[in-house]
Parts: structure tokens; sequence; C-alpha cells
């Protein structure tokens, strides 16, 4: 009985949203796969891994730049080239720049708050605010000391490590958490299983398609003991990790302040500004908000685009090597190209559109979710010829400078019109640091079998629903080009 009741319920909510969908506009939408009574495009949508090529694919199949596809009511619109993200995502960005409601992620994992996921309101500004005090993105020295110490940590590491993408997600939460917190790495230690896994859980959260809740909120009223409620049973998990990153971290930075311990971060450059005349407490909660979005945002990013260079520069030798000769000249190419080739976020946070559009001749209605694939605009070949070869030289002239008539990947690579990263600065600043530093102390090489041959290495990436675009776990050598590096590594494994 119970379930014939829900299934009423659905079924009379499936009609409602059918119905709303309808607009009087004259205007076609955007073209996309065929829909079907009720459910329109759900069984359309990738859930899987790699969704942005398939998003790409259908752009090809349909001829067009912009498909669209419905879901129960939902509008979907997925932006295929720089010219369509441009017009709408940058020109547009008044009505191209909310946030969709997201009932996995937002509502039962407890995220809604945060400012990734927050329409453009008091609580979004507010945070941002605190984001760019601490961060202002004509300021990289801050935290400048710190990204220093900590890279020579990587360096030191990485000769030693049998799982690269893991020492790289170790360094940069680490980074993450001292920027964010201002906990040592001693400290840090005892968070960062907590804090992995909620980057992690976010990741595949965060997938559009990935949760039928999504496209189905009146799903989220299940109980948690009912058959296929597992996405629920997730959720409370997940929330769960969410509130413990947040409050523990939170509450050691306040502690170290009330005895003057206390390092710069976020964290504590937004406390020592807070307005003593207004609420403290609510204060409070949009410093906790801010600071754990701030380090759910960098995190995973950094440790994608770093497993991409190194493994990048595994598989081209011969580009390792120019930058090896040149590396002050050939390192601005070297890291466009780690960003263009295998960018970090292929299909961009989905923004929202708030009020009706037209472009092109097509109706985009109100309330739908823009997406933008990040994977089809750094890989167009007429921007960027035979876009699946690593080739960071597409970047300089015929004098071997940068180039400016190729486009920057960067630009794309860290959102669009009001959701640009507010710390896209500090990413590129320690990117290119940690970046010149593992090319100027090291040759990456293969590794080698029971006989001392070579062994050929292959590119593997991670293929299940997550936001994220990185690496499988991969072996390399990381050998000292020169004496001083060995002297280093020497003294340091002495100490």
């Amino acid at each position: 009985m119970a379930f014939a009741i829900v299934a009423l319920l659905v079924l009379s909510l499936l009609i409602y949203y059918y119905s709303q969908s309808k607009s009087s506009c004259r205007c076609p939408l955007p073209p996309g796969p065929e829909k079907l009574p009720i459910v329109e495009n759900l069984f359309h949508i990738p859930n899987g891994g790699f969704i942005w090529l398939e998003y790409a694919q259908m752009c090809r199949k349909y001829e067009s730049d912009i498909i669209h596809l419905g879901a129960l009511g939902n509008s979907i619109i997925v932006l295929n080239s720089n010219k369509a993200v441009n017009d709408l995502l940058d020109i547009k960005s008044s009505i191209y720049s909310s946030r969709p409601q997201t009932v996995m992620l937002g509502e039962l994992m407890g995220w809604g708050s945060s400012t990734v996921l927050r329409p453009n309101d008091d609580l979004w500004k507010g945070q941002r605010k605190i984001m760019n005090q601490a961060m202002p993105p004509n300021d990289t020295q801050r935290f400048h000391p710190k990204l220093l110490n900590l890279t020579h940590d990587l360096l030191r590491a990485l000769p030693h490590s049998d799982d690269v993408v893991k020492t790289l997600r170790t360094w940069a939460a680490t980074f993450i958490i001292d920027v964010t917190y201002g906990l040592d790495v001693e400290v840090a230690e005892t968070y960062l299983p907590t804090a992995i896994a909620v980057i992690e859980s976010m990741s595949i959260a965060a997938m559009p398609g990935a949760f039928y809740v999504d496209q189905l909120p009146i799903l989220k009223y299940i109980p948690v003991w009912f058959p296929g409620a597992s996405f629920k049973r997730k959720a409370r998990e997940w929330s769960k990790m969410r509130i413990k990153m947040t409050e523990l971290t939170f509450n050691s930075v306040k502690q170290k302040l009330a005895t003057g311990t206390a390092t710069p971060s976020l964290t504590s450059v937004a406390l020592g500004k807070m307005d003593h005349k207004l609420d403290l407490a609510k204060q409070e909660e949009l410093i906790k908000t801010a600071s754990v979005t701030a380090y759910a945002a960098g995190s995973d990013t950094t440790v994608s685009a770093l497993g991409a260079f190194i493994l990048a520069m595994l598989m081209s030798p011969e580009i390792q090597a120019t930058a090896h000769l040149e590396i002050e000249q050939a390192l601005g190419p070297v890291v466009r190209e780690t960003m263009r080739h295998n960018p970090v976020a292929p299909l961009a946070v989905p923004h929202e559109l708030t009020q009706d559009d037209i472009y092109k001749g097509y109706f985009l209605p109100k309330g739908s979710l823009i997406m933008a694939n990040v994977w089809s605009i750094l890989h167009d070949e007429e921007d960027y010829p035979e876009p699946d070869l690593f080739n960071p030289s597409r970047f300089l002239d015929a004098d071997g400078k940068i180039d400016p008539e190729v486009k920057d990947p960067t630009i794309p690579a860290f959102g669009f019109g009001r959701r640009v990263c507010p710390g896209k600065h500090m990413a590129l600043a320690s990117l290119w640091i940690v970046v010149a530093s593992i090319l100027a102390c090291y040759s990456i090489e293969p590794e080698l079998d029971e006989n001392g041959n070579l062994i050929k290495p292959k590119a593997k990436w991670y293929s299940g629903p997550t936001l994220f675009n990185h690496p499988l776990p991969f072996k390399c050598r990381f050998v000292p080009r020169s004496k001083d590096v060995e002297v280093s590594l020497a003294l340091h494994l002495s100490a």
C-alpha cells in the first residue's frame, strides 16, 4: 500500500512537471534527443564517467553548439563552444550566474549554504567578501611562505612515493588546510582522512544526473530504510563528514586565536574582521561556511591539475626535455597546456538561468540548468589544432614568446561570469611554483622492471561519476637532476 501511494504521488508530480514545462513562446528549444512523454530525456542524461565526452558527442550529432534536454520538468542546456559560453555566461552574466537547487548535495548533504551552490543572494555575497579579503586577487604573497615550505616537502616526498596521486592528494589537502585554517602539517594530518573523504563525496554528488533525486525531488521523502533509498543513507553519512570537518577545523582556529598561536589563514583573517556591533553568531556561521567551501573548492582541483602535469611529462619526454632546457621560457606554455589538455572540471558547475531568454533563435526557459562543456571548449580544433596532442608550443609565436592570438585556457578552466573562482590567482600561482620546482629538481621517468628495462607508461583516468577529471594512481621515478638535489634528499632522510 505504501509503495502504491508513493507511486501515485510520483506520477501526479510527473504530470504536473510536464504540464508546467510547456511554454507559449513560439521559438523552438535548442536541438537535442527526442523527448518521451512525461519523463522526457530522463534516460538520455549521462550519469556515468566522462559525461562531458557524451555531451560533446550529442552536440556533434545534432550539429549544434547548444543542445537541450528535459527531464521531469527540469530544463538542461549544454553549451559546447567558447562563443556560446561567452555570449551567455559572460556577457549576460546578470541572468546566467545563479545556481540551480541541488537536492542531493545541497539539501540532503547540507551544502546548500556553501558559496559554490548559493544563488546570487546576500549569503553568497558575504562569503565572496570573506574570500576576497583573505585572498585578494592582486596579492599572492600572504600565503607564499606556506606554499614554498610545503612545496619543499612535496619535492622530498615524490622520489619515495609508490602512488603519485595519493602523495599529491595528501600534499594538496595539507596546503589548503593550512591556507584556510592555519593548521600546520602535524595538526592537519589528523583531519586529512575526513577532509579527503569530504571532497570525494562532493565530487560524486555534484555531477548532474548522478542521483535521480535531483530530477525528482519528491524522492527525498522516501524513508531511509525503503528499498532503493541507498542515496539517502549515503547522504546521511556524507553530511556527518561535512559537519565534522566544518566544526573541528573552525574550533581549532578559534582556540589558536585565543592563545595567540594562530597563523594567517582565511578563517583567522575573517574572524579578525568581524563587526562586533552585529550578530557575532551569524558572522561566525558565515565564516564557517566560507572556509569549508574554500577548502572543498581548492583541494581536489589542485590534485587533478598536478596529476595531469606529471602524467603528461611522463608520457611526453620530449616536452619535458624542452622544459628542462629553457624552464623559464617554456614553463608558461607547459602550465597552459596542462590546464587545456585535461581540464580539472571538464563540465563546469551548472549555472541557473533566472529569466526566459532567446539565443540564436532558440527559446531558453527560465530555471534551466546551464552546463558549460569546458572539455569541448578546450578541445576545439579551430582554437587548438590537434587538440588531443599535448603540445605546449601551440601557445608560442615564431619568436618563442606567448602568442596572444591563442586563447588562454585558464580563462574557461576557472569558471564564467560572476561565478569565476575567487581563488583562481592563488591556484595558478601554486601550480606554477610546484611545476617549476618539480621540473627544476627532477626528471620524471618510467619505472624499471626487474631487469632494469623501462616499463612503458600508461595513462588511465578515473571513469566513475565525478565532477573532477583526475588520473588513476600511477607510478614513476623522480630522478634528481643535480647533486644539490641528491644532497638535500639525503639530509632530509637522515634528519
